[in-house]
């Protein structure tokens, strides 16, 4: 039998502190009988909100994965706008451009792996083999610093986003661009960190990561960083 368990961190960068402002990431997880979560959310740097933003974006995708608890057969489409509905009764009255945030999800529900991206960032899925799988943002269509948030005008086709057979994999590793933009060897920075970290209790896990992402080796990256886990474990190693 599987288990499922998660960990993760999300620390203010170096302007944030400097400035006093919030941490305009974040990140949350869930675990229950139906299923398993992940997700994490980047602000929007310009927005004066973005903080209740990407806060208001981890509470509708744990509601998103609620509500289609019982579908075999998500429709990806319901899957967004549950999220999109439910973030925009979030963050009212405020207004939403005021809050834009990106969103990134991976859901274990029934024997799939769901995994959505809306904005930049990184979601990758590691198979049992080692080989990794995953998820960029299309920049094709706009121009390469800008990047896609929740907003009123998204749409589906905005979101990137897999369904995998959960048994095939062994985890799937979420970060912001604080994290994902500087590295260099992607595949190998996933398999890594999730090596690292699979013998450790979430708690002590989460421990490390806040350590590594409040080390970060790019000290003039000024970007808020938050990394999160869900990685499958067998029950006798609980």
């Amino acid at each position: 039998m599987s288990l499922w368990k998660s960990y993760g961190a999300s620390v203010r960068g170096p302007a944030h502190i400097a400035s006093g402002e919030p941490n305009q990431d974040a990140w949350a997880s869930f675990h229950r009988v139906w299923g398993d979560g992940i997700v994490i959310s980047d602000g929007v740097g310009s927005k004066p909100f973005s903080h209740i933003g990407s806060d208001a974006a981890c509470f509708a995708a744990q509601y998103a994965a609620h509500a289609c608890r019982d579908d075999a057969a998500i429709a990806p489409e319901s899957l967004f706008q549950s999220i999109m509905s439910v973030w925009l009764a979030s963050v009212a009255p405020l207004e939403p451009r005021d809050c834009a945030a990106t969103c990134l999800f991976a859901f274990r529900l029934r024997d799939r792996l769901h995994m959505g991206m809306l904005g930049d960032g990184l979601a990758a899925a590691v198979r049992a083999d080692g080989s990794v799988v995953s998820l960029v943002e299309d920049k094709a269509q706009g121009f390469s610093n800008i990047t896609t948030a929740l907003s009123p005008n998204v749409s589906p086709q905005d979101w990137r986003y897999l369904v995998l057979p959960a048994n095939e994999y062994s985890a799937v590793l979420l970060c912001t661009d604080g994290v994902s933009d500087d590295l260099d060897n992607v595949d190998g920075f996933v398999t890594g960190l999730v090596g690292a970290y699979r013998p450790l209790a979430a708690v002590s896990a989460s421990r490390h990561v806040r350590a590594m992402l409040e080390s970060w080796p790019t000290p003039k990256h000024s970007d808020d960083k938050t990394l999160a886990c869900l990685c499958r474990t067998e029950a006798t190693d609980a």
